[in-house]
């Protein structure tokens, strides 16, 4: 398999020999009937005979969980929407992968956050509300709570099956038995990293984002810094922050000078590469890592206590500019702060200190 494009720019993984057919839509002809469209169903599930207490209807919901997992390596860009949902998916997957491995939490804070990052990883995808809460963790494996079924059993079984009867289904599968089997290893793999029975995932280090990819990579580091040295903490934030603003700043400069002749349009981008002496891609993976350290700020230190904060206002209020940008950035990127701030009743009328650094977009989500 290879990544590829769309027109859009969204990107999935294709099948090298068959590059129309991709690894989250191979199996969209193999969708189950929708039992809740027309009248009462009458047939059997698929796999009834391997798992006797599955329905239709049971059927319907173990399908979206399997193309939900499978669509985790595509890339939605279509809007800003499915930006910010792509984005939280992805991000509440690398957390999950992480989660078994950190020490500085006990068990219950990390149910608690497993919880939460599972609940997103669907919810952005995004699902109807029965395949949101038809799952639960037994220990580190995924059942469906109905039928406890575990998703591993149903999945390679579901693979299993396809691979040996792919003659009866020519019209509906493009792919051969080796890729269908090819597919089954990399979803149970992709399983195995939500369930956090896999190594953890790690970000790939570039020069001059050491500091921050060491954070992001070690949970267990970044909150033994906070506790210890907080000051550190917030200076390799305001280090990469300030690329940050500055790939923001030009971007911007670049975008004012658009309709300018074609003389100062190639000036403008001769000065934007010397100053940058980066690429594009270099550009957006430094903003990438700012966003994820922000959220992990959001979700293993302020969704245990919110209160912390103010430590982090008061490490960045001497500079307005840039405390406005970092707080709006990390309230506005995802909504997690929105869903701890609820499940918490948090009233953020007390921390005016807070909101007084709101952008509009942050005002108009939380005010």
């Amino acid at each position: 398999m290879a990544f590829g494009q769309y027109e859009d720019e969204s990107t999935a993984l294709f099948f090298t020999d068959h590059p129309d057919e991709s690894f989250s839509g191979w199996m969209a002809e193999l969708c189950p009937k929708d039992p809740y469209y027309g009248s009462k169903p009458d047939w059997k599930p698929l796999l009834a005979q391997t798992f006797e207490q599955l329905n239709v209807y049971d059927e319907m919901i173990l399908y979206y969980l399997l193309f939900t997992i499978n669509s985790t390596l595509s890339i939605n860009s279509h809007n800003t929407y499915s930006e910010m949902n792509d984005l939280m998916k992805k991000y509440s997957f690398l957390q999950l992968s992480h989660l078994h491995e950190i020490t500085c939490l006990d068990d219950e804070q990390k149910e608690k956050l497993r919880d939460f990052f599972f609940f997103f990883y669907l919810y952005a995808h995004p699902v109807n509300e029965e395949t949101l809460h038809a799952c639960s963790f037994h220990t580190q494996h995924l059942i469906h709570t109905r039928t406890s079924i575990p998703l591993e059993d149903y999945f390679a079984t579901y693979y299993d099956f396809y691979t040996t009867h792919r003659d009866n289904y020519v019209e509906q599968i493009v792919i051969s038995a080796e890729e269908i089997q090819a597919c089954k290893t990399l979803t149970l793999e992709l399983l195995h990293a939500v369930e956090g029975r896999s190594p953890k995932l790690l970000l790939p280090s570039v020069k001059g984002l050491e500091p921050v990819i060491q954070l992001i990579n070690d949970v267990d580091g970044m909150l033994k810094l906070y506790k210890d040295d907080p000051v550190a903490f917030c200076q390799i934030i305001r280090d990469l922050l300030t690329d940050v603003m500055r790939d923001v700043a030009f971007e911007t400069n670049a975008g004012a000078n658009t309709n300018t002749d074609n003389t100062a349009n190639a000036n403008t981008e001769t000065i934007r590469v010397v100053a940058e002496g980066t690429s594009d891609n270099s550009r957006s993976y430094r903003e990438y890592c700012l966003t994820v350290l922000l959220q992990n700020y959001a979700s293993y230190i302020l969704f245990f206590d919110f209160n912390d904060i103010r430590v982090f206002i008061n490490a960045f209020q001497d500079t307005p500019k840039e405390c406005r940008f970092i707080i709006s950035k990390m309230f506005t990127d995802t909504i997690f702060l929105q869903k701890m701030i609820r499940q918490q009743k948090i009233d953020l009328n007390k921390y005016p200190e807070v909101t007084q650094f709101f952008n509009e977009e942050a005002k108009q989500g939380y005010l």
